[in-house]
């Protein structure tokens, strides 16, 4: 897979249709033969499978919340030891665990 994340901050990558389709190849090792995939990066139900999928391939919980700024409500954070943290911002909190889940693929 040629990965458009090098090209992309991942920390301000857009929701949408070609985020879906990174974070379902890159997660879940699926090309989507029915032509649809799932709204990870905008469906609540749909991002809770890359939470759940991140803690099982890294090892570590990954902690959701919002925060008090006006625009970037919510956060995702994968913390793999006490020193070393990986936090990210967004308007929604499907989108705080897509970007989050971007980072980490980028890094694997």
């Amino acid at each position: 897979m040629s990965s458009p994340i090098k090209d992309q901050n991942p920390y301000s990558f857009p929701a949408g249709p070609e985020l879906d389709e990174i974070i379902h190849r890159g997660l879940f090792g699926a090309n989507n033969a029915s032509g649809r995939t799932p709204s990870y990066s905008t469906n609540t139900s749909e991002s809770s499978k890359v939470r759940t999928r991140l803690k099982s391939n890294y090892g570590h919980p990954i902690i959701i919340g919002q925060t008090r700024m006006a625009t970037k409500r919510f956060f995702a954070r994968y913390d793999s030891d006490p020193s070393t943290a990986t936090e990210v911002l967004a308007e929604t909190e499907p989108l705080a665990i897509c970007r989050l889940a971007l980072i980490l693929l980028k890094r694997s």
